[in-house]
């Protein structure tokens, strides 16, 4: 029984981050994991770890959205700092993470892109697929006022459509799967304290 809680614990914490790894594995990408929903008009966060003995000899980072019609450079030159608050450990070893956010333009088409992370030293390169959704609608306040109407009207908002709302519909199925494992691993830890 308690393998078991380990290893649902093991599978929920791995959902939550996938890393691709670089070829050669001077850094990996945690965000955005491959096949990932994002909308027009709000941030890709693009986040990457590197190796502790990663200096501008060995890495120069470069970020670019690649989609059929379209070719937009994130960054030219990632950050590749090793300061203190960057740091942290995986599986013992020190790695040094950042994060570049992307404010992804309302009119970019919906469609399949491609986050392409390139090395410009050794000329390779990690390509992660994602999907962007058309920038939600939002209501106009030039709306014309109903005939039989006082004319005044209640002012209403509008809080645009986010990845990162609870309620929105495009969630991250890596996190949605892994919140239905922390779940699942919860019911099993209850279930053994009652026994």
């Amino acid at each position: 029984m308690l393998k078991s809680i380990i290893l649902l614990s093991t599978l929920a914490l791995g959902a939550v981050r996938a890393q691709v790894q670089s070829p050669t594995y001077q850094y990996n990408v945690t965000s955005p994991s491959p096949n990932s929903p994002y909308v027009a008009s709000q941030i890709l966060p693009c986040i990457y770890d590197i190796a502790d003995n990663t200096t501008a000899d060995n890495l120069q980072l470069s970020i670019s959205l690649v989609g059929t019609n379209m070719s937009a450079q994130l960054t030219a030159s990632a950050d590749i700092s090793q300061g203190f608050s960057y740091q942290k450990l995986i599986g013992g070893a020190t790695v040094y993470e950042h994060q570049f956010n992307y404010n992804i333009p309302s009119n970019t088409t919906a469609g399949t892109y491609q986050v392409v992370f390139l090395d410009n030293v050794s000329q390779t390169n990690v390509s992660i697929p994602i999907t962007i959704s058309a920038a939600p609608v939002t209501p106009t306040s030039s709306a014309a006022v109903p005939s039989g109407s006082s004319g005044t009207s209640a002012a209403t908002t509008s809080v645009p459509a986010s990845i990162f709302n609870k309620d929105s519909s495009s969630a991250d199925p890596a996190f949605q799967l892994s919140n239905y494992l922390l779940a699942a691993f919860f019911a099993v830890v209850v279930a053994f304290v009652q026994l």
